[in-house]
């Protein structure tokens, strides 16, 4: 189905419009649809190239304020959320449009986000203080709450909630960072699919941000470790969203290389949802790692060597 909608949206900057606009709409019932709503717009992106593209963004945000006139949500909230997820992702369509480099886009997304991140703790100079008093009022309605804080006694609540509002400004940009590479990638696959099969499956299997990538990673989380400041705290959890991507390739590589079945990868990502958040420290661990020891030419060489004996 939205295959046939990525088609439908190719015919043109209004076709897109009306694709994306109204998926994103929908993602207020069903949230995964905002990755689908991104991606359209980024398909046209790559596509079309930028005057197709900005027309379609247009037209979308014309298009998803005249209908939130008549419904309950607000036409200036619809086109901020339009605006923080669809952003970052047409940053990432254009580079790769431009530069043909995957790594360079993913890459371009992050550093936006970064920015992103840094002007909000300049406009508020303290955020995991409003995360905090947004939390305090939650609080007055226990009944909300989760289970498991339920559970817990007042004091327990508050202590764990003020810990948590320092970490709130970087979670939310990782989130904002990872929808947006989920969709350009969902974008890219039904790009490959309508003109280069196969042609994502290999650009991901090679998806590396490099040593300096890695080094400016480590640094921020270095500083994170040592200062204790929000800041580096919120840039050090978007360093590891981005090396999560790449542990991920590295996995979904390994097991093109060794011939496994996709029933790894299923399992794989099962492991990574069951075990979270652990899961996701240890594959960000692993893409920053593999800037070091490229795990994927190694796993290469034992192939070829093995096929050899």
């Amino acid at each position: 189905m939205f295959q046939a909608l990525a088609n439908y949206a190719l015919r043109g900057p209004l076709q897109a419009a009306l694709v994306a606009s109204s998926t994103l709409l929908l993602s207020t019932i069903l949230a995964p649809l905002v990755v689908v709503s991104s991606a359209i717009v980024a398909l046209i992106w790559m596509r079309s190239g930028p005057v197709a593209g900005g027309i379609a963004v247009g037209l979308s945000l014309l298009l998803s304020t005249a209908i939130s006139l008549f419904s309950p949500l607000p036409p200036l909230a619809v086109a901020g959320v339009m605006l923080s997820s669809w952003l970052p992702v047409v940053v990432m369509a254009w580079v790769l449009r431009d530069t043909v480099s995957l790594n360079l886009a993913i890459l371009a997304g992050a550093g936006l986000v970064a920015i992103v991140i840094v002007l909000v703790f300049m406009v508020v100079p303290d955020p995991g203080a409003s995360w905090q008093m947004l939390f305090g009022k939650i609080l007055e309605n226990p009944d909300l709450l989760p289970p498991r804080l339920q559970s817990l006694e007042p004091a327990e609540r508050l202590a764990l909630l003020e810990t948590a509002s320092k970490f709130v400004t970087g979670l939310y940009g990782a989130i904002l960072f990872l929808i947006a590479a989920s969709s350009l990638l969902l974008a890219r696959a039904w790009q490959a699919r309508l003109f280069n099969p196969g042609g994502l499956q290999k650009e991901f299997h090679q998806l590396r941000f490099g040593k300096a990538a890695s080094l400016v990673g480590l640094a921020v989380l270095a500083a994170a470790v040592v200062t204790r400041f929000q800041l580096f705290y919120s840039l050090g959890i978007l360093v590891f969203a981005v090396f999560v991507l790449q542990g991920l390739a590295v996995m979904h590589a390994l097991v093109a290389k060794r011939n496994l079945a996709r029933g790894w990868l299923i399992g794989g990502y099962m492991l990574l949802t069951l075990m979270m958040p652990e899961s996701l420290l240890f594959t960000g661990i692993v893409g920053i790692t593999d800037a070091w020891f490229d795990f994927r030419e190694k796993v290469s060489n034992k192939t070829r060597d093995d096929g050899q004996t």
